[in-house]
């Protein structure tokens, strides 16, 4: 279970998609796609191992202990292991990337570079560390993207994912202000309030799907692409219209299940549907 934990699925399977969909989107074919998409998804799962060692003793304290799940604290397995597990998947994620992709490996380097970041505390400012997390969606768009051929509407997609993760952050603090209020952790809502964040957090998504749109018009989608992108938006507009009205770390946790898998996935279906 102590390795499970470490894997992240909630996390690791909807950075790979994002990678999968920018790489099949920029033509990268099949198997390349294939390829790119484990390949991220090793270095999402070493990054958000390394997390995890980072934030230990953070993670001890108060109810944060009981919902992260951090097998770091426990005992049930060592920093070491726990670091050679987190290498490991970089280096396999490397090769892969190497060998598939080796233009791929400059957003590659600059999301190595931000998991270290991270991982040495060097993001500890709110807003740094929402903006740290949008550059690594926006950057894993990029790195599938870059086994293929990047154009626009990719660029201005990896804006979109780099704007929905921003914005989304102060979410995520919302969802958790009941456990991190009792700890250390600096987040937006115990810094700007929780209705200063969640404005924050809706301003961000109508940027973020005003780029989804606008990719549209750079004529490299399909229909099929514009149907899905404005279902998209739709439930995201009253969504982000309800968080901006009544934030709630209820409704924020409800609203993020709809987020992280839901939206995610029905703008990567639009992606790889309206570019076939």
């Amino acid at each position: 279970m102590a390795f499970f934990w470490l894997l992240r699925l909630n996390r690791t399977i909807m950075v790979a998609t994002i990678t999968g969909a920018g790489a099949f989107t920029a033509g990268a074919g099949i198997t390349h796609t294939l390829w790119m998409t484990i390949a991220a998804w090793c270095l999402a799962v070493g990054g958000f191992s390394i997390d995890f060692y980072a934030d230990r003793d953070l993670d001890a304290e108060g109810p944060r202990a009981e919902i992260r799940h951090n097998p770091f604290i426990d005992g049930s397995i060592s920093p070491p292991t726990g670091l050679a597990f987190s290498i490991t998947f970089i280096a396999i994620s490397f090769a892969i990337t190497l060998l598939v992709a080796p233009w791929a490996l400059l957003p590659w380097g600059i999301v190595l570079a931000i998991i270290a970041g991270l991982a040495l505390h060097l993001f500890e400012h709110p807003l740094s560390r929402a903006l740290s997390l949008g550059l690594l969606q926006g950057l894993y768009l990029l790195l599938g993207a870059a086994s293929g051929s990047l154009s626009p509407g990719l660029g201005l997609l990896a804006g979109m994912f780099f704007f929905a993760m921003f914005g989304g952050r102060g979410m995520i603090d919302i969802r958790d202000f009941p456990q991190d209020k009792v700890t250390r952790v600096q987040t937006l809502p115990k810094r700007y309030g929780v209705k200063r964040t969640a404005q924050f957090t809706a301003l961000s998504l109508l940027i973020a799907y005003a780029l989804s749109l606008a990719a549209y018009f750079t004529g490299e989608f399909n229909t099929t692409y514009l149907y899905l992108d404005l279902a998209f938006i739709a439930v995201g507009l009253v969504c982000a219209w309800l968080f901006a009205t009544r934030p709630s770390p209820r409704l924020a946790y409800m609203l993020t299940l709809v987020f992280m898998m839901g939206m995610g996935s029905l703008i990567c279906l639009a992606m790889i549907l309206g570019s076939i």
